[in-house]
């Protein structure tokens, strides 16, 4: 596993992957029949990670696997949003996502030293919620009804983590 900065050779691989239906309803979106991924929305994809001072390439075995980001960082407060995509269908459920986020956190809350990493995640989403607790964290709360999806309302689920239990665990 390894996270790095965004290069122009990503964008082949990200086109190569292009949407999975299921991923694309996790993320809270859905697909038209004849949806297809472009090259050049792949290209503003790597574009915007790579102008992104916190976002990261997840690579594994050598491949673009997905991103990682830490968003809306506020110095004053300490605290960072999660957000955290796996684009290859064939490697959900691997423990690879759980790696990447442990890699993450590491960084947030020795290198950066933020006190608080949080993250949103719809409630149907029940694999990577599995993920998020088994990496630490709790769930603070939901946002009933707050998107929409497919014709109807979902729930998001609040998730966070401090640097406390990060350490602890």
């Amino acid at each position: 596993m390894l996270l790095r900065p965004a290069r122009e050779q990503d964008v082949a691989d990200r086109l190569a992957l292009g949407r999975d239906r299921e991923i694309v309803h996790m993320f809270g979106s859905e697909l038209a029949e004849n949806d297809s991924y472009s090259r050049l929305e792949a290209q503003r994809f790597i574009d915007g990670l790579g102008q992104h001072p916190h976002a990261w390439v997840i690579e594994h075995e050598g491949r673009f696997l997905g991103e990682i980001r830490l968003d809306d960082i506020d110095r004053q407060d300490r605290r960072a949003r999660l957000a955290v995509g796996l684009f290859d269908p064939g490697r959900l459920g691997q423990g690879l996502g759980r790696e990447a986020i442990m890699l993450v956190l590491n960084h947030a809350f020795a290198k950066m030293r933020l006190h608080r990493v949080d993250l949103r995640v719809l409630s149907y989403n029940t694999r990577a919620i599995r993920c998020y607790q088994a990496c630490g964290f709790r769930e603070e709360g939901r946002e009933r009804q707050a998107a929409l999806v497919g014709g109807k309302w979902h729930d998001d689920v609040i998730m966070g983590i401090l640097a406390p239990e990060f350490r602890a665990a």
